[in-house]
């Protein structure tokens, strides 16, 4: 049985990026091959092989992340630093009112429950009750 339509093209879209997606595989197991060769070959002739590069062909930091820790800015643990800076103990009720205020944009509905996560994870803050938190001095 043929089919037509939209579920016949759904299958035979799917076909074609599977296919697509072994057609890469088997190139970047040649690449791998390759590199492996050359490494083979400068170790023989007394040359350490220079260090691997990210998949992105970036050495280094992640993209986005400035040095030292620091959030990047205009993300919303950038904006939580501010907003916690000069104040004394917040909740995060609080803490996410002064965060909008502060220009934060975002569609998120559940920003609450994102600014308190994001408190969690940041090292400068310290958590002194339930719900409540501060910079640490």
């Amino acid at each position: 049985m043929v089919r037509t339509g939209p579920a016949g093209g759904l299958s035979s879209a799917l076909r074609g990026v599977q296919s697509y997606h072994m057609e890469l595989l088997a190139q970047r197991r040649a690449l791998d091959a390759q590199i492996g060769a050359v490494e083979n070959a400068l170790a023989v002739m007394g040359r350490p092989a220079a260090p691997a590069q990210r998949a992105a062909g970036r050495p280094g930091r992640p993209p986005g992340r400035p040095p030292g820790g620091a959030p990047r800015p205009g993300s919303l643990k950038s904006y939580l630093v501010d907003v916690l800076s000069g104040q004394g103990v917040m909740t995060v009720k609080d803490i996410t009112s002064a965060v909008l205020a502060a220009g934060y944009k975002t569609k998120n509905k559940t920003l609450a429950k994102s600014v308190g996560i994001a408190l969690t994870e940041l090292k400068g803050v310290t958590k002194v009750g339930r719900g409540r938190f501060r910079l640490k001095k």
